[in-house]
């Protein structure tokens, strides 16, 4: 196992440029965060303007497709140019893609594309940028800032994610009642300009040692072909129930593509993914946990907000203000941990509080009963968010601490995409369930067994994070 020496940051910065480079990664986490739900909620408007329901939801696919394929590819590319060219690169680029998602339409039939073709070509261009940043961001945190003090931030960021996350949909909501949907768009290109001139000014250079500058060509193509029929599979799968001969197609595609990926990784000199990554024990390890934690985020809030929609009966709206708390409880966990891990330079303990709240808080959602209160709901589910905040930030920052330095970029981004795969994967499969259980049992009754079920892959995570490797993260008595 390497790991780097305690305290030892990757490059040196003087307080104004760590502050500037701060300002600029709390941007782009936004910006990448925020465009992913800001379109949820209008677009039936959109989709009406352009007279095109039946190609609506690829408006919010592509973005988010593109941007979980682009996450190990950026930091890939981060390993080989440096983080600094690669961050501001693909934070410009989001700028631009941003603008072309405004304009959308306004050139009929330009290229031969229809309004809703273009805007769906530019949401897959904007989110291939946002995903870039969304892993560059953590990713630079392990660049510039001493080991000891990289819990912060980390934990800084993951709580940015999260309330971009919380107010997208409201936002959009709001800006498309009182003026246009093309400007939740085109506020993101001065945005992204002055986050590109806060990492241009103050982002310094790499220290550490980079990749070759080789790119794994076939490895990148063998990786989308896995990676986007996988996404649409667990999607298809989830919205029937049940495998389509769509979903089975798709699904196996996925799994001869992810075949060759693997035997083309063992062969090429400079590896996209470097499969010795997942030999280190406490890689391995944390990246199963980020998966089922990505299942948490993702999918939970999925059955909490059928709980509060199909079963007490509240709008769309009025669930997602009485999940605000909850979201509120998950970004204050997130900086929480991220202290405690500064502060203590250990991390184990906190893992395993951390699984326990969440499986704690799963298990008594799920033991609701059917004239459960609003107010029961959410002090259950915010045990549950609050071991769900810990645990955010605290992979990231220990597969940082064991990565060899050439490999910092690709292993940083590994987290994001697991933890987003997580999420793809997760909620179909809870979706997928919910209906199967749907024909034997009440609507409360499936969410409760599917919950019960996440419990208890809870609890065989607990389990193996027992076998989890600890490094200190600081030296003895430091405070």
């Amino acid at each position: 196992m390497w790991y780097q020496a305690e305290g030892e940051a990757t490059a040196k910065c003087s307080p104004n440029q760590m502050a500037g480079v701060t300002v600029g990664l709390q941007i782009a986490i936004f910006l990448a965060a925020l465009d992913q739900t800001v379109l949820n909620v209008i677009i039936p408007k959109i989709s009406s303007q352009f007279s095109a329901l039946d190609k609506s939801a690829w408006i919010i696919t592509a973005y988010l497709l593109f941007s979980t394929i682009a996450t190990p590819i950026s930091g890939k590319l981060a390993d080989i140019y440096g983080v600094k060219k690669v961050l501001t690169a693909a934070t410009l680029c989001f700028g631009l893609a941003s603008a072309l998602c405004g304009a959308a339409g306004l050139a009929p039939h330009l290229l031969g594309l229809d309004a809703i073709d273009q805007l769906i070509i530019a949401r897959a261009l904007q989110g291939t940028a946002g995903g870039a940043m969304l892993g560059l961001c953590f990713v630079s945190i392990g660049e510039i800032f001493d080991v000891a003090e990289r819990g912060k931030y980390q934990g800084f960021l993951a709580a940015a994610f999260m309330v971009a996350a919380l107010i997208g949909p409201t936002l959009g909501g709001y800006v498309a009642d009182v003026s246009s949907w093309r400007l939740l768009f085109y506020i993101n290109v001065p945005l992204s300009i002055a986050a590109a001139a806060c990492f241009t000014a103050s982002f310094p250079p790499s220290s550490r040692a980079l990749a070759r500058r080789l790119i794994d060509y076939p490895g990148i193509a063998f990786f989308i072909g896995a990676i986007i029929p996988a996404i649409l599979a667990a999607a298809e799968f989830g919205r029937l129930g049940h495998f389509s001969m769509l979903s089975g197609g798709e699904s196996i595609v996925a799994l001869l593509s992810l075949a060759a990926f693997l035997q083309c990784e063992k062969t090429r000199p400079e590896p996209l993914i470097p499969l010795k990554l997942f030999k280190d024990k406490l890689i391995a390890i944390s990246l199963i946990t980020v998966f089922i934690n990505g299942i948490g985020l993702f999918g939970s809030m999925l059955l909490l907000a059928y709980m509060m929609q199909e079963i007490q009966g509240l709008s769309a709206s009025a669930a997602g203000l009485t999940l605000t708390p909850l979201m509120i409880v998950v970004a204050a966990a997130s900086i929480t941990g991220g202290l405690i891990m500064s502060k203590t330079g250990r991390y184990k303990l906190l893992i395993m509080v951390a699984l326990f709240l969440l499986g704690l808080g799963t298990f008594l959602i799920s033991q609701l009963g059917q004239g459960f209160t609003t107010s029961a709901l959410i002090i259950d589910a915010a045990i549950g968010g609050l071991g769900l905040g810990l645990l955010l930030p605290v992979h990231t920052i220990i597969i940082q601490r064991v990565a060899a330095p050439d490999m910092l970029g690709v292993a940083t981004s590994m987290t994001q995409f697991f933890r987003s795969m997580g999420g793809t994967i997760g909620t179909g499969l809870m979706s997928a369930l919910l209906l199967y259980l749907l024909k034997t049992v009440s609507l409360q009754g499936a969410i409760s067994q599917v919950l019960v079920l996440y419990a208890a892959v809870i609890v065989l995570t607990l389990f193996l994070n027992f076998f989890l490797p600890e490094v200190p993260l600081r030296k003895a008595g430091q405070s």
